[in-house]
C-alpha cells in the first residue's frame, strides 16, 4: 500500500474482497507469501502446519499462510504452491 494511504483501512478493504470473492468463487483456502502480523487478522495461519509447501524458494514458516474461505477446507486438503513460470519474470 502507498504509504500515503496506509492507515485508513483501504488495504484491509482489499483483503476482505479478496476473501469474499474468493468464496463467491467456490475456492476453498487461500495461500499466500506475506506479513507475519498483518495477514492473522484476517484468519491466515502458518500453511505448513496445515500441510502446505512452498519448495520454489525458501520462505520462512511465519510468512508462508493459508486463509480457510470455505469451512472445513483445511481438514480436506494439502499440497505444495507452485507459482507460474511468469510470476519469476
Amino acid at each position: 500500500m502507498i504509504p500515503d494511504f496506509q492507515k485508513e483501512g483501504v488495504g484491509s478493504e482489499l483483503i476482505f474482497e479478496g476473501i469474499r470473492r474468493t468464496k463467491e468463487l467456490g475456492y476453498g483456502i487461500i495461500l499466500l507469501i506475506g506479513h507475519p502480523t498483518y495477514y492473522p487478522r484476517f484468519g491466515f495461519k502458518p500453511a505448513r502446519t496445515y500441510g502446505y509447501e512452498l519448495n520454489q524458494f525458501k520462505v520462512s514458516d511465519d510468512v508462508f499462510m493459508v486463509c480457510e474461505v470455505l469451512e472445513g477446507q483445511l481438514r480436506n486438503m494439502n499440497g505444495e504452491l507452485l507459482y507460474p513460470r511468469s510470476f519469476f519474470s
